[in-house]
């Protein structure tokens, strides 16, 4: 096995120019060691023949069918651990674009970690469009009590008070670059969260050695468009599968204590949501919302 080979697993469903150009940025890493794994999770619109005729490295794996991003996801590792020889994965979003020298900063910056139990690393991610605001800064900062999941940073300008590594204690998402050993103690991803929710904060979670920090790489640099992969915008759907994952991973991960909070606070939690739905009239998104936030309970 090489010192650091690469696998990076991505995730498509009916976003072929968003997919084509995250994989040009990723071509044009100046980082050798690296084989990219697209999964094409059910598209009508036949990403998976363009790839394969513009990105002859690349390797396409095709769902026949959307199975969700969890296990879309598994497709990526089960290929991976079968036919590539790699000591370490990243996991991004499609509509990530990346700066020529990403995935070096990142091996980099974890390779040269001082902590030997820390084994995954997050970038720095602008909002695609307003390359001055951070759309997250390591990941996601976690409230058991209030049900909050907060990315570090978002909405904020970059003013330098993000320049030097960091060890955190938010939980990577969108973009998330793992050793091989930490992918090997969790397996892989829940498909209970399918069809998408939560099921990125789960898995990095479990992958984690508990109370190990993650390093935050502030010199690997994305831009991130921020869709919404197999739905269209804030549907009644999208707001059923989200509260009711909110509510099944909050579950799993809370105290006792916390765990009785975040019921009393719940009727709260989601007022400026119901709000503002309410507001442009889509009363079936609330609807949905309560359904998915009872559910996710059991």
């Amino acid at each position: 096995m090489n010192a650091r080979p690469l696998v990076i697993v991505i995730l498509s469903c009916n976003q072929t120019e968003i997919t084509l150009e995250c994989l040009r940025s990723l071509e044009e890493c100046s980082y050798t060691d690296k084989q990219i794994i697209l999964v094409d999770n059910g598209s009508d619109d036949d990403v998976e023949g363009v790839v394969r005729q513009r990105f002859a490295d690349v390797i396409v794996l095709r769902n026949p069918e959307n199975i969700g991003a969890a296990g879309g996801r598994n497709t990526g590792i089960e290929y991976a651990v079968k036919n590539a020889d790699f000591r370490y994965i990243l996991f991004m979003d499609n509509d990530i674009v990346v700066a020529p020298d990403f995935l070096s900063r990142l091996v980099d910056g974890l390779e040269a970690c001082e902590n030997p139990a820390v084994e995954i690393a997050s970038p720095l991610l602008y909002q695609m469009g307003r390359e001055d605001t951070i759309d997250s800064a390591g990941g996601v900062e976690l409230n058991y009590f209030t049900g909050s999941s907060q990315r570090r940073g978002h909405g904020k300008e970059n003013d330098g008070q993000y320049e030097k590594d960091e060890l955190l204690h938010c939980v990577p998402t969108t973009a998330v670059l793992m050793h091989r050993r930490a992918l090997e103690r969790a397996g892989g991803y829940d498909v209970s969260f399918d069809p998408f929710g939560y099921e990125d904060i789960d898995m990095v979670l479990r992958a984690n050695s508990e109370g190990v920090p993650f390093l935050f790489v502030p010199a690997a640099v994305g831009y991130h468009r921020g869709s919404k992969t197999g739905f269209s915008g804030y549907t009644a759907e999208y707001a059923r599968v989200k509260g009711q994952n909110m509510r099944r991973f909050f579950k799993r991960y809370s105290t006792s204590f916390q765990w009785v909070c975040f019921n009393l606070l719940l009727p709260f939690l989601g007022i400026r949501t119901i709000l503002r739905e309410l507001r442009r009239g889509n009363v079936k998104v609330v609807a949905n919302l309560a359904k998915g936030l009872l559910s996710g309970g059991k």
